[in-house]
């Protein structure tokens, strides 16, 4: 028997939501360019063809963004 639910959160359950002005960090943003272009590079896409050349360059432009957040966790750079 179906008892139906209470549709309307309380208060306290509700969760924010993101802003339509809000920005990707530096990091995030260089994560979802490297993969939208994997998502849909046929090349990138065929596992036994490995990765193209510009998927090459959007995933070390990745890591080099995780590379720097993490020396401005540990206070390597100012």
């Amino acid at each position: 028997m179906d008892e139906g639910r209470d549709d309307t959160p309380s208060a306290g359950r509700r969760h924010p939501l993101a802003s339509a002005g809000s920005r990707l960090s530096p990091l995030q943003q260089a994560w979802s360019e490297y993969v939208t272009h994997a998502t849909h590079c046929p090349v990138c896409r065929d596992i036994d063809r490995g990765r193209c050349d510009q998927a090459e360059q959007l995933w070390h432009a990745y890591r080099e963004q995780g590379d720097d957040a993490y020396r401005r966790l540990h206070g390597e750079t100012a």
